[in-house]
């Protein structure tokens, strides 16, 4: 069932934002973003020839926003990046539209991975690996939308099959940053060898 994976990835931030984090603005906003995203993302809004989910919106001005508020000697290679993964990304669903041998596994899951690969060669951090995916995420999806519009202009913006595969990309950076941060708190506390106790 499609959407399965989005649904379970924002209950999750709006559970860990709500029960679990210090009470900040950032827990509050993210919270606030989680439930806007699944509120939103079975309304269509159409402007134009143009037909988007309010949520593929909500995502793309929330991470146009909250890279502005980064460092501004960043902001250009962000946006190389997010250009570099929305070609990746509207490549890899033309290759799955008229090459569809190639996609051996669940087309979902194999882009998910091709995107968390993009993302993390580009950036080193996890916010800014986050950021990367989702700008190059909604702009590889209007990419792809404008190369098939003769074929299916009824085509929507920022369905369940495009959030799906934006939630298991996220939740798999979020593993792996969770992994990295444990591995690291383990080797603090390793004793060093030849080092006397306390």
């Amino acid at each position: 069932m499609e959407g399965t994976y989005f649904y379970l990835f924002f209950w999750f931030i709006w559970i860990v934002a709500t029960f679990l984090m210090k009470k900040t603005g950032e827990r509050t906003r993210l919270a606030a973003f989680a439930l806007v995203m699944i509120s939103s993302a079975s309304l269509t809004v159409e402007i134009g020839v143009v037909r988007a989910t309010l949520a593929f919106f909500v995502l793309f001005l929330c991470s146009c926003y909250a890279a502005i508020e980064r460092r501004p000697c960043r902001l250009p290679f962000l946006a190389l990046s997010a250009s570099g993964l929305a070609f990746a990304y509207a490549a890899f669903r033309l290759l799955a539209l008229f090459d569809p041998v190639w996609i051996w596994l669940d087309g979902q899951w194999m882009l998910a991975w091709w995107l968390v690969i993009v993302s993390s060669l580009f950036h080193r951090r996890f916010a800014a690996r986050l950021l990367c995916l989702a700008l190059g995420g909604c702009q590889g999806e209007a990419v792809y939308a404008m190369a098939i519009h003769r074929m299916a202009p009824d085509y929507v913006l920022g369905s369940f099959s495009f959030f799906d595969a934006a939630a298991i990309s996220a939740s798999c950076l979020l593993i792996w940053e969770m992994i990295r941060f444990l591995s690291l708190q383990l080797e603090e506390k390793r004793p060093v060898r030849g080092a006397r106790q306390p």
